[in-house]
């Protein structure tokens, strides 16, 4: 122990230009020399002339080999630490967000926990540990949660691909308590059944939250079509905010099949959910012509990389045609893109190609993003991924 707190060694970072001297929390392999450390070892990060730059998580099997914890040169990282952390992160959200049944609790970077993620759904809280450094606390982060929420179980969803290049294995398992999936939880005043064992991510697409809030306020007495509607949460939130018709559609079977579970859960008979891929559905609908008030399009991430976001613009371009087409004149057009390598200005340029070329005026009414318990790093971009435009079309 020295006056920095305890560390298993140190890294330098190379001369130049780095994101993380300008706030990111991230530095790539190359970007440093490093001696023979042990990965998943916290270490001291310093700028070539050996001034401090912070402490983080070493792991060399990642392209991003040091991930930030602090940059206060007395912290010591321990157990305890982690548990202010994750205490601090669960306060924000209680103050911001008051008894909302789900939502994020931990976001990673974004509260200083690099490779955690904790959502919170009722009575279960589901978990990603996608960071080898965070092995060790996990004790410390488990019992932290218990303390504050009291929560039924604690179920950690270790089956995403990252962690196999963490050197984590790729498994799912109860860190405390009892198992309670499917789940019931509301939102927006719509009660959804969530599978947190099976579902995609922890189980709900949480940060959709306020824009599923927005569109249903946009929707009395609206035809609606809900392209890429999964378990029916933007559909659903249309329905019960008075649409007077909701047609969703899905190429997981599944996922349309607990949409229709959630229908009618809250007694929406309006609401027809379909089986079939979206892209094809869209382009045939849209070759009758607009039959629609509102449109939703909240696909998949089209690109998960620098190299694919050409093809991603093409696929972008081609469902906002379609979806411009559907809609009659005065029609809201709602569509997303939760690709971060897609920025902002190309979603609204790949909108403004598919106006011209639906020969339709379409005005851009709000530019929004996630909710309040996804907060981002000015310094990491990345960390805001998600784009969601409302639109009128006339």
């Amino acid at each position: 122990m020295n006056r920095r707190g305890f560390v298993a060694g140190s890294l330098r970072l190379k001369t130049g230009p780095h994101r993380v001297l300008e706030g990111a929390p991230w530095v790539y392999r190359g970007e440093m020399y490093h001696a023979d450390l042990t990965p998943g070892t916290v270490v001291e990060l310093t700028e070539v002339n050996g001034r401090f730059v912070g402490k983080g998580f070493f792991n060399p099997a990642s392209l991003i080999a040091f991930r930030l914890l602090t940059r206060d040169v007395h912290d010591v990282i321990d157990g305890a630490w982690f548990r202010r952390r994750v205490r601090d992160a669960a306060q924000m959200r209680q103050d911001l967000l008051g008894h909302k049944d789900a939502y994020r609790v931990v976001n990673s970077e974004a509260d200083q926990l690099p490779g955690l993620i904790v959502d919170k759904y009722g009575p279960m809280l589901v978990v990603e540990i996608l960071s080898l450094g965070l092995v060790p606390f996990t004790a410390d982060i488990v019992e932290e949660l218990v303390a504050i929420f009291q929560p039924q179980g604690i179920y950690e969803r270790g089956d995403v691909p990252v962690r196999t290049k963490e050197g984590l294995p790729r498994t799912n398992r109860m860190l405390f308590g009892t198992m309670v999936s499917p789940v019931h939880i509301i939102e927006n005043d719509v009660v959804m059944l969530v599978d947190l064992a099976d579902g995609q991510k922890t189980g709900h697409f949480l940060d959709q939250y306020p824009n599923r809030r927005r569109t249903g306020e946009l929707a009395a007495g609206r035809r609606v079509f809900d392209a890429f509607c999964h378990t029916g949460g933007f559909g659903l939130t249309a329905a019960k905010h008075g649409a007077q018709s909701v047609i969703g559609i899905d190429i997981d079977e599944n996922a349309v099949a607990r949409a229709q579970e959630n229908a009618a859960a809250n007694g929406l008979n309006q609401v027809e959910f379909l089986t079939a891929n979206a892209f094809d559905w869209l382009r045939k609908e849209s070759e009758k012509g607009p039959q629609y008030d509102l449109g939703i399009l909240d696909p998949p991430a089209f690109t998960k990389s620098k190299d694919t976001v050409a093809g991603a613009i093409r696929g972008y371009k081609e469902i906002n045609l379609r979806g411009i087409k559907l809609l009659k004149p005065g029609g809201i057009l709602v569509t997303s893109s939760c690709s971060y390598h897609m920025s902002e200005a190309q979603f609204i340029e790949v909108v403004r190609d598919a106006a011209k070329d639906a020969k339709r005026v379409v005005k851009i009414l709000e530019i929004r993003g996630q909710g309040l318990d996804h907060p981002m790093l000015p310094g990491l971009p990345e960390s805001r991924y998600l784009k969601c435009l409302v639109c009128y079309v006339s």
